[in-house]
């Protein structure tokens, strides 16, 4: 006891001392007016508002972080309840809205693509990026139905997008991304299916593992398309069941929807190209969105009442296996009209630096005649038309620079939408895709073109890796090679060929993709293979609030 309280009183005075040193050293000077930490009165009163607005947060937060782990901790493993955590999620399409041109994958493609366009002593050097609208531009949406809470049995029904690496449902009826007309059909759909007790579709889990097909549920998913000009939404609902077989509740739904909704007049879905009216720039002057702003006929559904504008509604019937991840089946049997035009007409409108307020936007020489592009529901469409339109335009305006008129054929085509629209600036066109709905929508687009340009335009039904395998002699004569693949890239047979085959003749390849890392190892191989370059490189933000970009990039042949 004597040992301890003497060992106390011998380190009392050196700990106050210490205690008092650390004091002196750590006490702060006051900046003073001239010092680069010197604040105004304003400026401190603004930190110290942000200081309590931050704190109040955490303390608002911190409850419903607890109850977040309970609710995650209490509901694994039922991926269809849509509870507490799934409805605090954000839009998973507006994660990076704050920065969308710095998101991850645009830092990736800056740093690879720049090093490969100063080795090609090119004049052009840097990798720019464009952007168009940020909010309202997705004009394509296939949404997820399910049920809002499996656990008490009811038929609520939940439309929206699946949280990433998961199948629980995120309800996104008010989607910044999405066109007006989208949000309205989603609580249209609703709504009627609220009414008539429609059973949503259930993801599969182990909770369900042993029900039948049938039992899953009746609506699994919606798919929405925008005429632009007119703000009608072509329709599908996807149905769990087999085209022909009597459905009365598939009939009252449809019933009900078409109750709620203003068929548009056909003179406004014909598909007249809109006129073009001069841009006005909205906002005050110097906003940081200025570039972004888009003509107002675009963007908001036009209509003399409250009702939503429809274009035209489908079914399409999805029997498939509950493990499956599709969502259309595009067997033709598949597929039911019920009314409306049978496609959606679209023009691109190429725009210009000074009306885009994008400095370095394409800026090419527009077609002499309207160029009409047909949508059904059968076939791809690009969800923010607007901003592809500039990929198209840059491709155009180097086409257009061309020494002479290239004889161009297109792989992964589609509708044709990039071919058609250089039908005035090459020899002959072959567009091919594997779709089979792709080639009426080509040929009814060619019908409407000036009758000395239709006989250059051609289709094959084919997709790209039986294209370069079988169509030898007329890559012989390719001088313009046009590559648009899906997310995962190129076929093996096509970069063999680019790589290996008998390609000579092409002068320009024109490569636009939608999935950077299969760009990456595509634009390796062809690196590797001695004879081709990278001549141009640009990337376009088409999901605003997405980690994803679209590259395009031009190679020519290496001398």
């Amino acid at each position: 006891m004597k040992d301890n309280i003497t060992a106390s009183t011998t380190t009392t005075p050196a700990a106050t001392k210490t205690a008092k040193k650390k004091k002196h050293i750590f006490k702060k000077k006051i900046p003073q007016k001239g010092d680069p930490d010197y604040l105004s009165p304003t400026q401190l009163r603004n930190r110290r508002k942000r200081k309590a607005k931050k704190k109040t947060k955490l303390q608002v937060n911190q409850p419903q972080q607890q109850q977040k782990s309970s609710d995650k901790s209490s509901g694994a493993g039922n991926n269809n309840k849509i509870n507490s955590t799934d409805e605090e999620l954000k839009d998973p399409s507006m994660k990076y809205i704050s920065y969308p041109t710095k998101t991850p994958i645009v830092r990736t493609a800056k740093k690879y693509i720049e090093p490969l366009l100063q080795s090609s002593n090119n004049n052009n050097n840097t990798f720019n990026v464009y952007i168009g609208p940020l909010y309202h531009w997705r004009t394509v949406s296939k949404l997820a139905v399910r049920p809002v809470d499996t656990t008490h049995n009811n038929n609520k029904v939940a439309i929206g997008l699946f949280a990433e690496n998961s199948h629980s449902l995120l309800p996104v009826p008010k989607c910044k991304a999405h066109h007006p007309s989208i949000n309205q059909v989603v609580e249209v759909v609703t709504k009627s299916c609220h009414e008539l007790n429609v059973t949503p579709y259930e993801s599969n889990t182990a909770d369900n593992e042993s029900k039948s097909e049938e039992e899953m549920g009746q609506l699994r998913y919606i798919g929405v398309n925008i005429d632009r000009s007119s703000g009608g939404a072509q329709l599908t609902l996807v149905w769990n069941g087999t085209n022909g077989e009597e459905d009365e509740v598939l009939d009252k739904l449809v019933d009900a929807i078409l109750s709620k909704m203003e068929i548009c007049k056909s003179g406004e879905t014909a598909g007249e190209e809109p006129p073009m009216k001069k841009q006005r720039r909205r906002g005050r002057r110097g906003g940081d969105n200025k570039e972004w702003q888009v003509n107002d006929d675009i963007k908001k559904p036009i209509s003399n009442n409250n009702k939503v504008r429809l274009h035209s509604l489908w079914i399409n019937y999805n029997s498939s296996w509950k493990h499956s991840n599709r969502i259309f089946e595009y067997d033709e049997s598949c597929w039911r009209h019920v009314t409306g035009p049978t496609s959606i007409t679209e023009h691109l409108r190429f725009p210009t630096p000074k009306s885009e307020g994008q400095k370095g936007v394409a800026d090419p020489a527009p077609l002499s005649y309207p160029v009409p592009l047909h949508f059904p529901p059968t076939v791809f469409r690009q969800a923010n038309l607007d901003s592809f339109t500039n990929i198209v335009g840059r491709i155009r305006e180097h086409v257009l620079k061309m020494s002479e008129k290239p004889l161009c054929v297109e792989l992964y085509g589609g509708v044709g939408t990039i071919a058609l629209n250089l039908s005035d600036a090459v020899s002959h066109v072959v567009s091919s895709d594997e779709n089979p709905n792709n080639l009426k929508c080509f040929q009814d687009s060619v019908k409407q073109l000036p009758a000395e340009i239709q006989p250059l335009l051609e289709y094959k039904q084919k997709n790209a890796a039986d294209m370069v395998t079988s169509e030898s002699n007329l890559f012989q004569k390719c001088e313009l090679l046009v590559l648009d693949p899906p997310r995962k890239g190129l076929e093996e047979e096509v970069i063999d060929f680019l790589c290996k085959g008998a390609c000579s003749s092409i002068k320009l390849l024109v490569y636009v993709s939608c999935g950077f890392q299969a760009f990456q190892r595509d634009c390796d191989a062809l690196l590797a293979s001695g004879r081709w370059k990278v001549d141009f490189a640009e990337g376009h933000v088409l999901f605003p609030g997405s980690d994803a970009i679209e590259t395009l990039a031009f190679f020519g042949p290496k001398r």
